[in-house]
């Protein structure tokens, strides 16, 4: 992030060069404006970010035709006004007309610059979903990690560098992809995307490379892979962790030397900018053999790690909400809310599945609830049968009804993904591999 410009507005040269200097010190670019003629030519002249304008500068009217100006003018502009009286009621006028925050003589430095950080992360929330809002990939976040996220997806957009993207199942790893995709250079064409644990182990060469006829027995003709199709595109490798061993050295080579051969084919020169996401951890793989030392540190240009949501529950309100009115919109239902009891309720839970266990949560409570309000009752979502208690001489244990209630909760979630194992493991943040083991197990039938 590019440093954060601050204009001082103030009558009193010894309070200048102080406050400056502090502020100089801390890392922040700054101005200094005498008189409301030097800070109307410094705000014309320089994008500024914060302006510390004295309230009684040089006259207490001055000060406040001077901030209705700012207001009106530079609206994006946050003002901290500085009160050397304390009078109350002037502080009160100000806040109406458009200051951000006060604050009083005589300054202690580490107030201040407590005042400030906050107006610079309020800056950097906005300028990030201004930003991010050009790229129509809807991300939301309000925590200061998430903050940090979208810095560095706007970052990364602006550079060709590979991006490696790290996070649990369902933090919004593809999300990112397409942010940073959008914001490129190659934002206006389509980004191209590969599961890597999809692709059968025997067809990824093929697949990602292409083939010319005749390279093996069934190949009666020629044809494209993934990387001709990037070109002078994104190009975004999902669970990246997954690609086979023996095909690192060809994927390092597209990375560092830029180009790519086809299957019995020549050599090609490759355009592409490489988006990778994993949910491993790639450090451990690297030392157990899996992976290619030298292939993840080429992975790790930028690397962006999205914390879980159980670590960022101040993201939930805003996140639940997103969903809500995305699913009602996109369905032609009338707009819920939810009531302050479910919000409570949705925050204090862990999300083992993140943002995308949350979205079908939500999807869920708005299509069993026959209320405008969602209440905690629309997100129990155990069915009627494992939820009555035993009968008296009833044989039925608590683990048959723990069974029982995996066993339907799972069918309910295939048939709502279409009988497909791995969509349905996303949506429960399971592994597909487990999720297979456990419809075995449970003796579920896949079939629509």
């Amino acid at each position: 992030m590019n440093k954060i410009r601050i204009l001082i507005a103030d009558d009193d040269e010894i309070f200048l060069r102080l406050v400056s200097a502090l502020l100089h010190k801390a890392g922040y670019e700054v101005h200094q404006a005498e008189n409301t003629e030097q800070a109307l030519l410094a705000l014309s002249r320089v994008n500024l970010d914060i302006l510390m304008l004295d309230m009684n500068f040089p006259s207490l009217q001055d000060g406040f035709d001077l901030l209705q100006e700012v207001h009106a003018n530079y609206p994006r502009l946050e003002v901290l006004m500085v009160s050397g009286s304390g009078h109350i009621p002037d502080a009160v006028q100000a806040m109406k007309l458009g200051a951000s925050d006060f604050i009083e003589k005589p300054l202690e430095p580490e107030h201040l610059l407590l005042r400030i950080a906050k107006l610079g992360e309020r800056l950097l929330s906005e300028r990030n979903l201004h930003r991010l809002a050009k790229s129509a990939i809807a991300m939301v976040g309000v925590s200061a990690a998430m903050q940090k996220v979208f810095d560095s997806i706007i970052h990364a957009a602006g550079f060709d560098t590979p991006v490696l993207i790290t996070g649990e199942t369902g933090v919004g790893k593809e999300l990112a992809a397409q942010a940073i995709h959008r914001l490129s250079r190659f934002g206006d064409k389509t980004m191209l995307s590969i599961n890597c644990a999809s692709v059968p182990k025997d067809l990824f060469e093929a697949e990602l490379f292409g083939y010319e006829k005749g390279a093996f027995t069934d190949a009666q003709g020629s044809r494209k892979g993934y990387f001709e199709y990037a070109e002078n595109t994104s190009f975004f490798l999902d669970e990246i962790s997954e690609l086979p061993l023996a095909l690192q050295p060809k994927l390092l080579r597209v990375i560092s030397e830029g180009e790519m051969q086809k299957v019995g084919g020549k050599i090609l020169k490759v355009n592409t900018r490489l988006i990778s996401a994993t949910n491993q951890n790639l450090k451990a793989a690297v030392e157990e053999g899996r992976f290619r030392q030298d292939l993840f540190y080429r992975l790790h240009g930028i690397h962006i790690e999205i914390p879980p949501l159980r670590q960022r529950p101040e993201d939930i309100p805003a996140l639940a909400q997103h969903f809500i009115t995305q699913f009602c919109s996109a369905n032609n239902i009338i707009p819920k809310s939810l009531s302050p009891e479910a919000l409570a309720f949705l925050t204090s839970q862990p999300w083992r599945g993140n943002a995308r266990e949350l979205k079908n949560c939500l999807e869920k409570g708005v299509i069993f609830t026959k209320s405008d309000v969602l209440d905690v009752v629309d997100f129990t979502m155990i069915p009627a049968k494992a939820a009555q208690p035993c009968l008296e001489g009833s044989q039925s244990s608590l683990r048959e009804a723990i069974h029982q209630f995996e066993k339907e909760y799972i069918q309910q979630n295939l048939q709502a993904c279409d009988f497909s194992i791995s969509r349905t493991a996303k949506c429960l943040g399971m592994d597909k591999s487990n999720l297979a083991k456990k419809i075995t197990s449970l003796g579920i039938l896949l079939r629509k």
